[in-house]
């Protein structure tokens, strides 16, 4: 019968050592996610926020250079940089604005080619005020890649901070484990001593 409750205590410290290792376990598979997550994040806001971003101010550049020079080579540069937008990732909104700036941009185009200085104007702006809401949208993008960044960064500390706390627990209960004696294992043992 000693025996018995010896071996259920030991079975219960031993079941607990696996809980908390099976928790740091997971925690740690948790935080590989998060690091991942959080590179794809940086990854977007330089790739799909930060070149885009660029794009955009050398296409509206390149465009009143056009405006006040003549074409010079800017439209075959307008287009290269179009293309190079294009293979971006667009969002829902962008998609739609995009579709409207290459419209304004086109129209723009023909009305420049006729030589209807009113129109061409009024097409110019429009497709400026595109560009512009273009770029608001990459504001906006980017932004709510920085908030789920800091969300994800949160995340990683507050998670590290309870792998901590349980791998301290760990190390405590190993050291009051080796502190006590075989007999603290057997209840058996110290009720015979009353």
């Amino acid at each position: 019968m000693k025996r018995f409750f010896q071996i259920k205590t030991k079975f219960k410290v031993c079941c607990l050592f696996i809980v908390i290792i099976v928790l740091v376990l997971l925690n740690n598979l948790r935080e590989r996610r998060s690091i991942n997550r959080l590179d794809h994040s940086i990854s977007s806001i330089y790739q799909d926020r930060l070149l885009p971003a660029t794009y955009l101010y050398g296409i509206a550049n390149h465009l009143y250079e056009q405006r006040l020079m003549g074409n010079d080579g800017h439209s075959e540069a307008i287009d290269s940089l179009v293309t190079i937008y294009e293979t971006t990732y667009l969002t829902p909104d962008e998609k739609k604005q995009w579709a409207s700036f290459k419209s304004h941009l086109a129209t723009y185009r023909q009305q420049a080619a006729t030589g209807d200085t009113l129109a061409m104007l009024q097409q110019f702006q429009e497709t400026v005020t595109t560009l512009n809401a273009l770029s608001s949208i990459q504001i906006g993008e980017g932004k709510n890649l920085q908030t789920d960044s800091k969300n994800i960064v949160s995340g990683s500390t507050l998670s590290s901070r309870l792998e901590l706390t349980l791998l301290i627990i760990l190390g405590v209960l190993a050291i009051v484990l080796l502190g006590l004696s075989d007999k603290a294992f057997n209840p058996a043992e110290h009720q015979s001593l009353n």
